[in-house]
């Protein structure tokens, strides 16, 4: 499969190879590229290590990307801040971190009711996504921003079973970007925010009633299935989202052509590797979660409706707040956004959906 793999990128960037060999005597271009995973994680084995690996290959010395773990180089929420100052060359991050600063990374950070995994994909690369991220990037931060892997829908576990919308109210439950805003104001919840490394340890102790954090076979790795009874699914606060490359757009701008076109398929190969990788991943966490001794529930018709309505209620308002502030990259990618969604839930109606 490696193979394969190997040879189609090849096949890809075949053009953009057209180029004299690197001399012995050019130094080749180093980037330190900072992440919001561990190690340990399948967002790190599944995603950072893929993309790093295709384009060192590709590039035959002449780019070099060298990965860093969380907190090596910046700590999970900083990682824009590290890029930007020179810390970090490059980062591979969750644009959920960076939600509070500009609403309109919500759409690219898992938006509560929104696009699933294949339909996220399929905007990304057919319906303008990737443009529109690269644009709002640069336009608002400096940075040239590729995706580099989509990760798909989330669980939630609970000391609590939730049965209805009203289940909601007063819980403390850990949570980031527009879901923690929408669990405020439109459920009457206590949103807490702490990071993935923090997770386990705050709801174990009861700091939280329920915590979101990732999707099966990474909150398995985090043992949160021993830290709370119920595992709660499908997880529609975030449905889908993507890990999001980023670079200063002059360090982006001085590649040599054929480097960009290497770095651009690798990073879209690695959307490729991560989706099936980490899909694997947690079909296989889920059959072993299930032979443990939580409690799966299957999250209401009523609660999944409210939290897609009051995702698209969130996001109108934001837009129009955003707007009228002088941004106006809110409504432009939430515009794209949700028609692309309306229209692939008709177009694809047609298909068949595996599901026990």
């Amino acid at each position: 499969m490696k193979q394969w793999i190997s040879a189609a990128l090849v096949a890809t960037v075949t053009a953009a190879a057209a180029v004299p060999a690197l001399a012995q005597e050019e130094e080749p271009i180093v980037w330190r590229m900072s992440s919001y995973a561990g190690e340990t994680w399948g967002l790190w084995k599944n995603i950072v290590v893929p993309f790093t690996e295709r384009v060192n290959e590709l590039a035959d010395g002449r780019l070099v990307i060298e990965p860093y773990p969380v907190d090596v180089l910046a700590p999970a929420t900083k990682n824009y801040e590290a890029v930007l100052d020179g810390t970090a060359d490059a980062a591979m991050i969750t644009p959920l971190y960076a939600v509070n600063a500009d609403p309109a990374n919500t759409f690219y950070a898992g938006h509560p009711g929104g696009m699933g995994p294949e339909t996220l994909i399929h905007w990304l690369y057919e319906g303008g996504g990737q443009e529109l991220l690269t644009e709002f990037k640069r336009d608002t931060l400096g940075l040239h921003s590729l995706v580099g892997g989509v990760v798909g829908t989330e669980l939630w576990h609970s000391h609590k079973p939730i049965e209805s919308v009203s289940d909601l109210e007063g819980l403390k439950f850990r949570a980031a970007g527009s879901w923690a805003s929408i669990l405020a104001e439109e459920f009457n919840a206590a949103p807490v925010f702490v990071t993935g490394a923090e997770v386990y340890q705050m709801l174990d102790r009861g700091g939280v009633d329920i915590a979101e954090w990732s999707g099966p076979a990474d909150n398995q790795i985090a043992g949160l299935q021993n830290a709370a009874e119920y595992i709660l699914a499908p997880g529609l606060h975030f449905p889908a989202g993507i890990n999001e490359f980023i670079v200063k757009a002059e360090a982006w701008d001085a590649l040599p052509d054929d480097l960009k076109q290497i770095v651009t398929s690798a990073a879209k190969l690695a959307v490729f590797e991560s989706y099936l990788q980490s899909g694997m991943g947690d079909i296989v966490a889920m059959q072993e979660l299930r032979a443990g001794n939580n409690k799966f529930e299957e999250l209401p018709a009523e609660v999944t409706e409210a939290i897609t309505e009051a995702g698209r209620s969130w996001a109108a308002a934001k837009a129009e707040e955003q707007t009228e502030a002088g941004n106006a990259w809110m409504k432009k990618i939430g515009d794209s956004y949700f028609a692309f969604q309306d229209l692939y839930a008709d177009g694809a109606s047609y298909k068949h959906v595996d599901r026990d």
